[in-house]
């Protein structure tokens, strides 16, 4: 082979190399030259948390898809009835990630379930169907979205809601604002800074961040005692004030961002569990979520709790209203 033939074959395969990277998505820089990930992104992947016990794999079929999918908008009870979308719900599907549909959102471990401890099972009872549809002595036993305290779509790690999944997030130097519709919680994650005294508890915890390249890298402590069981769809997880969320937020195209995040927690969780899922840009309006001006059904929830213990007629709750 002549050197002219063999430096031409080199060029060729510099060229096609420069041209692939060059395909590479760079996202949009702000001022500070951090990637720029503001405006309003939506969640509505209808992939489960947990891996259906019917399916083996993370990566499945378009075919598989659509059952899971079947399942969701249908009720548990006869499986004909939709659910959802109506005029109250989001149209929710399974959307791929890196052109692949998954049949859970959490991919470490590998079987796809959350690796729970003895506690975690003795305790995630109090937050299943069962428990859910006998518990009514009181507010505190309702679920923390029920008592319009807080939802898995507007606290880490940020999972989905049936209603409304759009988040705004603004970003300065210093910091990152996390809005999200649902709940109308605003998350404050504050930039190379430290973490507030242990003492302190809050049902979004405590979010400090920094930046690995492009990804921004969350972790948040210190979640409040009152609010350990979060449901998603069918399926449940539990949160302490020991609980350690790790969020990796990475621009991957114009429409998408990736979201990664790891939860750990000796005493409910065997290993720490990871899951992944996308947003995406939305044109949608964040309107204002009005919970609690609207929230009548925790007082009908009780007083049919109290009429079926019998300590409450019919007749009275028909007088008092």
């Amino acid at each position: 082979m002549r050197v002219s033939q063999l430096v031409l074959i080199v060029l060729a395969f510099a060229f096609a190399a420069a041209a692939g990277a060059e395909k590479k998505y760079r996202p949009p820089r702000l001022n500070d030259g951090r990637p720029d990930l503001q405006g309003i992104w939506d969640h509505t992947d209808a992939t489960p948390l947990e891996r259906p016990a019917e399916i083996k794999t993370l990566i499945i079929s378009k075919e598989q898809a659509a059952e899971i999918e079947r399942g969701i908008v249908m009720r548990a009870e006869d499986r004909t009835t939709p659910t959802e979308p109506t005029e109250f719900f989001n149209a929710r599907s399974i959307k791929p990630i890196r052109g692949s549909l998954r049949s859970s959102i959490i991919i470490e471990p590998k079987d796809g379930h959350l690796p729970g401890t003895s506690l975690f099972h003795k305790e995630i009872v109090m937050f299943g169907p069962a428990w859910v549809n006998s518990a009514y002595d009181g507010p505190e036993q309702r679920d923390s979205s029920e008592r319009c305290l807080g939802n898995p779509a507007s606290q880490p790690p940020h999972l989905y809601n049936p209603g409304t999944n759009l988040h705004q997030i603004v970003q300065t130097g210093a910091t990152i604002v996390m809005a999200a519709e649902v709940m109308h919680d605003a998350r404050v994650i504050r930039l190379n800074s430290r973490h507030a005294p242990a003492s302190i508890t809050s049902w979004l915890g405590d979010s400090i961040g920094w930046w690995e390249g492009d990804t921004l890298v969350v972790e948040t402590k210190f979640f409040t005692t009152s609010d350990r069981g979060r449901r998603v769809g069918s399926f449940a997880y539990l949160i302490s004030p020991q609980t350690v969320v790790i969020e990796r937020f990475t621009r991957e195209s114009e429409n998408e961002l990736n979201y990664v995040f790891t939860v750990e927690d000796p005493a409910y969780y065997t290993q720490p569990w990871t899951g992944e899922t996308h947003f995406h840009r939305s044109n949608d309006r964040i309107l204002e979520y009005a919970c609690h001006e609207g929230n009548y059904s925790l007082t009908t929830i009780l007083q049919a709790g109290r009429v079926r213990d019998g300590s409450l007629t019919p007749q009275k709750v028909k007088a008092d209203e």
